[in-house]
């Protein structure tokens, strides 16, 4: 087999023919523009019908609220900003698929979670990001990665922001090794692999935390569990073929 050069990605073929789930991370801030109800029926059909081998897949839209309470801003301003933005969101994406239901059939195999929901899916959430927090206080490696995501995205690199990328960043190493219940009606936690999926490129940051492991997790079943599909360029981003020193973000 040829030995694939580094940060070199290829499209996925076909899902596995297993239980599973897709799961949408949603951007407060794209939710209006490139995350809106149309654009995540475009970015659905990437996958369906043409990658599916058998009806086993279910997809999960995760709305990124909570985490953006990393601000400066007020919790009640914040609050309900996001619960209309959630709100909106969620029915605008079931409308749309109401209207698309000869194309997808299955509607129960869609499915809506916010942050908060996220926490309770997990046993030690809270012990898990303290440890991620003094590794990364400990690890310079790691602070210039995180530093170098925030210079691309123009970010000040100052506490809120440290923090909603580790928890952003953990979140996402959890569920990929299957470490969160992740409610699906149609899969009914049954899932042998789940795939996140964004429009853009995993951040230096999140690679480093996926590579890194700090508690040794594995899920073998999943063939995805150190990977990310990246909804602009259709392409996979295996994390074990990364050169971070040369991996661009964008």
């Amino acid at each position: 087999m040829a030995i694939l050069d580094k940060n070199t990605f290829f499209d996925i073929n076909k899902l596995p023919a297993e239980k599973g789930l897709l799961l949408f991370g949603l951007s407060m801030n794209k939710l209006d523009n490139r995350q809106n109800a149309q654009n995540c029926l475009e970015d659905i059909r990437i996958f369906s019908p043409k990658k599916i081998t058998k009806p086993l897949i279910g997809l999960n839209f995760i709305y990124s609220d909570f985490l953006y309470l990393y601000s400066n801003k007020s919790a009640p301003e914040l609050k309900q900003s996001f619960m209309s933005q959630v709100i909106n969101h969620k029915n605008s994406i079931q409308k749309t698929l109401a209207k698309n239901h000869i194309e997808f059939q299955i509607q129960h195999a869609f499915n809506y979670l916010v942050w908060n929901q996220l926490y309770v899916g997990t046993t030690d959430f809270s012990e898990k990001f303290d440890s991620v927090k003094k590794i990364y206080s400990n690890d310079s490696l790691f602070q210039k990665y995180v530093n170098e995501d925030c210079e691309v995205y123009g970010r000040v690199m100052e506490d809120n922001q440290i923090n909603f990328f580790l928890e952003e960043f953990l979140m996402c190493y959890l569920a990929s090794k299957g470490q969160i219940k992740l409610p699906n009606e149609y899969i009914e936690n049954q899932q042998k692999w789940v795939l996140f999926c964004y429009p853009g490129r995993p951040l230096k940051g999140m690679i480093y935390l996926y590579n890194l492991n700090p508690f040794r997790l594995n899920w073998d079943e999943n063939p995805y569990q150190n990977a990310h599909y990246d909804l602009e360029s259709k392409k996979l981003i295996d994390f074990n073929n990364i050169d971070l020193d040369t991996y661009s973000v964008k």
